[in-house]
């Protein structure tokens, strides 16, 4: 009977630290995740080399009309480049490769130079070829406003969305110091939202990968 009862004892302790340990842990991470959106920011990617997929953290974020929301990579993570991308008109998504008709006589140098890198180019006619190349509106901070107008800014893009965009793009994102892998890319992307609704988005590289902004 002794027995029985110290058993039922040490049964009813760890009961009891296991409810505890849970119980700090759900309050442990709803205050880290009410501290991360406050702070309207939004971590891309991350991983390890054998799996840099991952998504965004929050994959949603709420915030106010006119207020900002910035996108990252964390500082140690794989140099696995992804976007933020905002398709509001499908005819307007931009690829990451696309082909371009360039001179013959046109030679290419890849960055850094050391790369063993260079384009897929088809023969053509009339002393044209066909390059196919890093699409700059995919690479690069980029707008296609509500008349269809292209535009591409530099690395670290910072553009206002009004809700009228039909396309709106960060390019490509990583740690920094990616920029000596990626000449011209981008280590973060910063939208300010000036009009309420709800703002979904993707990695064109990973479309696995969907956050959404929700402006109130």
């Amino acid at each position: 009977m002794e027995r029985q009862s110290i058993i039922l004892t040490i049964s009813l302790m760890v009961a009891t630290l296991m409810v505890s340990l849970t119980t700090n842990w759900v309050s442990f991470s709803y205050k880290a995740e009410a501290q991360q959106t406050a702070s309207n920011h939004v971590v891309v990617g991350g991983g390890n080399n054998t799996y840099p997929f991952y998504g965004y953290s929050p994959q949603q974020i709420q915030i106010k009309a006119g207020s900002s929301v910035v996108w990252s990579a964390p500082p140690n993570a794989p140099m696995e480049p992804h976007t933020v991308t905002f398709v509001i008109n499908n005819n307007t998504m931009a690829t990451p490769d696309a082909p371009f008709a360039v001179p013959s006589s046109t030679k290419f140098m890849p960055l850094p130079p050391n790369a063993n890198s260079k384009p897929n180019i088809v023969p053509g006619n009339n002393g044209m070829n066909t390059a196919i190349v890093s699409n700059a509106m995919s690479y690069s901070p980029s707008v296609v406003d509500a008349k269809g107008n292209a535009k591409t800014f530099p690395p670290n893009g910072n553009p206002t969305l009004t809700g009228n965009e039909q396309y709106v793009n960060s390019g490509w994102i990583l740690p920094k110091g990616g920029e000596q892998i990626f000449p011209g890319s981008s280590s973060t992307f910063t939208v300010t939202f000036s009009k309420a609704g709800t703002y979904g988005y993707t990695c064109t590289l990973h479309p696995w990968m969907t956050g959404k902004v929700v402006v109130k």
